[in-house]
């Protein structure tokens, strides 16, 4: 995948982890879906491919014509490692693997990065070994925010001393969260969304397969991040949006429907039910939190549309700012929640309280 857009960070990295001066590690931090990932493999292609000339970093263009180039397109490459939850699926120790996937577990950091033992298990590091291809080697952790304080103070020590040609970058939402040691150690750059230039350069360069009516409603939903259009897409979410929408507008209303927490709980379970078959390597557990993040997300949606549209109505725009806040609360406790079908409901209580004309206490 191409990247588009992040001028500044295109800049910011070819002084940096291109250049002959480059820190070891890298934060690439910034909301979800607006290439955060596919720059991180596309720096790794530049770095570990001995072929790439300057022509290549300044065009922030792997190639494509080398060794290296086909493997990294491939997405074979290895030295290029990527770390992520999901590889706590792979993992020797049967605790591991029966988690839920809200984590990036200590054992996985062990088996794909650092080494040690956990459990009886003796992991050699890959952080320590030579480059396959003898030039470099890149660790991309995704979703970094998801390691614990142990697991961030363990990698701490290889960041401080790292191997020689040895690249770390961690691709998080939440910057935040990684505890200031790892910060200090790291080059941060931030990503923001696409403009609605950048935005249309990008629909332009892809083939879609859908409706105009389900396109239109994407590029809505991915407010600047491609990689929420591409989801909206492949979830189907104008589906979700043209059954849920008319209850957001009933909960504006004044309203309460009575099914509306049933029927989110209800997509979110096929969609997870759905990914879980679809893909081996995916949890039902985490296919249900990414569900979740996108109905709110959704839900957020449809109160943006009606707050642009609201602005001559000073009291309906303060309720439904109102709204929003409350999905931006209830954001994380909900995808957190052992009791999913419980948590909605309160977030639906919250929406028809701070939603409705009257205030009334649902």
């Amino acid at each position: 995948m191409t990247l588009i857009g992040h001028e500044s960070v295109r800049a910011a990295l070819r002084s940096g982890v291109l250049s002959s001066r480059s820190m070891p590690a890298w934060i690439f931090g910034g909301p979800e879906g607006v290439g955060k990932r596919t720059a991180a493999e596309q720096v790794a292609a530049l770095i570990v491919d001995p072929e790439t000339t300057q022509a290549d970093c300044d065009a922030f263009t792997p190639r494509t014509d080398s060794r290296s180039g086909v493997l990294s397109q491939a997405g074979t490459h290895p030295d290029i490692h990527l770390v992520n939850k999901e590889l706590a699926l792979e993992s020797p120790i049967r605790e591991v693997r029966d988690r839920k996937l809200r984590t990036i577990p200590v054992a996985v950091l062990r088996q794909q990065v650092i080494g040690g033992a956990v459990d009886g298990h003796v992991f050699e590091a890959p952080a320590y070994m030579k480059p396959y291809h003898g030039h470099a080697k890149v660790f991309i952790i995704d979703e970094a925010e998801l390691l614990g304080n142990e697991a961030q103070n363990l990698l701490l020590k290889t960041l401080e001393e790292p191997p020689p040609n040895t690249f770390f970058i961690l691709v998080t939402t939440r910057p935040d969260t990684l505890l200031p040691t790892i910060l200090s150690r790291c080059q941060s750059v931030l990503f923001g969304v696409l403009s609605p230039q950048e935005m249309s350069v990008w629909q332009d360069s892809q083939s879609f397969d859908s409706s105009p009516e389900e396109l239109a409603f994407a590029m809505e939903f991915g407010a600047g991040a491609p990689g929420h259009v591409i989801a909206a897409l492949e979830e189907g979410l104008h589906a979700w949006h043209e059954k849920i929408d008319p209850m957001l507008q009933e909960l504006l209303a004044g309203g309460y429907p009575s099914t509306m927490a049933a029927d989110i709980a209800k997509l979110i379970d096929e969609s997870a039910t759905a990914a879980e078959k679809a893909r081996a390597q995916t949890s039902k557990e985490a296919a249900g939190q990414r569900a979740t993040r996108l109905m709110v997300s959704l839900l957020g949606t449809g109160l943006r549309t009606r707050l642009r549209s609201s602005l001559q109505d000073p009291d309906q725009a303060e309720r439904i700012a109102s709204g929003i806040e409350v999905l931006v609360e209830s954001e994380r406790r909900i995808a957190a929640n052992v009791n999913r079908k419980l948590a909605l409901s309160g977030l639906v209580s919250s929406l028809a309280r701070a939603l409705s004309p009257q205030g009334a206490t649902r």
